[in-house]
């Protein structure tokens, strides 16, 4: 039985969900068509795929790769065609049935990773660029084999000041559309250092919002903590209401979805902090 066949339709049809990851990540399962059929069902207007585009060549796991009919492939443009191709003929198809298909990537952030967006955006036209940040000094610490390797070279406070760096470099590169699940440090963060950790970030707040206002980066309202045990999304709702009061767009829902029954995951909540969730639009 296919794994969306259980998904419960969501009251408000006109959502969407832009933060999907299919099986060309190498960490999700489920076919683009799969995930669009759980869209569907879930009465979503949008979904958005953003497989994960990870190309730091200095990460401990390696560079990162794609998987491509069923075979392991180092990230690159070439091999970047397929999914690209796969996403635009999923949108000729489920156009007429009532659901809008976009195509967006996630990538993951390193310092250099500049030159990389701006080829790929050189070679593809995207309709969404997701800018994820998961490594400290080249180490992923959401990563549940490597967080504790990560984490044991900072404080709680050095941690936050790292991770907030990062977010600011890559808003004021002004080549991404939203930043994905900010404070994604407290997946394994609060597991390692306690309730400590929640406060910590508060003093960068203001610098990241002045970055992410001058560029015209958004923040997306990642539902995803629910999932991951934390009470609430990423960001939490302390930074969530400060960037909304400062005027940072807060204009995204994304489930992080790694399988088709995680689309739409807990937007019944999360999207009454999205001003304008709908998406629906006519190219």
């Amino acid at each position: 039985m296919p794994e969306h066949s259980g998904v419960t339709p969501l009251a408000d049809p006109g959502l969407a969900d832009y933060h999907c990851h299919p099986d060309y990540s190498i960490d999700a399962r489920g076919t683009v068509e799969e995930f669009c059929e759980a869209a569907l069902k879930r009465n979503l207007a949008e979904i958005c795929f953003t497989t994960h585009y990870d190309a730091n060549p200095l990460s401990e796991s390696g560079v990162g790769f794609i998987r491509v009919d069923g075979k392991m492939l180092p990230v690159s443009p070439d091999n970047l065609g397929p999914y690209v191709d796969h996403v635009r003929r999923a949108a000729d198809h489920y156009y007429p049935l009532g659901l809008s298909v976009k195509l967006g990537i996630e990538i993951g952030w390193f310092h250099g990773c500049e030159e990389i967006v701006e080829e790929l955006l050189g070679r593809y036209k995207f309709d969404h660029i997701l800018c994820g940040i998961h490594e400290l000094d080249n180490i992923c610490f959401c990563c549940s084999g490597s967080f504790q390797k990560s984490f044991s070279r900072y404080s709680a406070e050095e941690v936050v000041e790292a991770y907030f760096s990062q977010a600011i470099s890559a808003s004021r590169s002004g080549l991404f559309d939203c930043l994905a699940h900010l404070e994604y440090y407290l997946k394994y963060g609060l597991e390692y250092y306690g309730e400590g950790i929640r406060a910590a970030g508060r003093r960068h707040f203001e610098a990241l919002f002045k970055a992410l206002i001058e560029s015209g980066t958004a923040l997306e309202v990642n539902t995803a903590g629910i999932r991951h045990g934390l009470g609430e999304y990423y960001p939490g709702m302390a930074m969530t209401n400060d960037a909304r009061r400062a005027g940072v767009n807060v204009g995204h829902l994304g489930s992080d979805a790694h399988r088709p029954d995680q689309v739409g995951f807990e937007f019944e909540a999360a999207s009454a902090l999205v001003p304008h969730p709908v998406w629906w639009h006519e190219d």
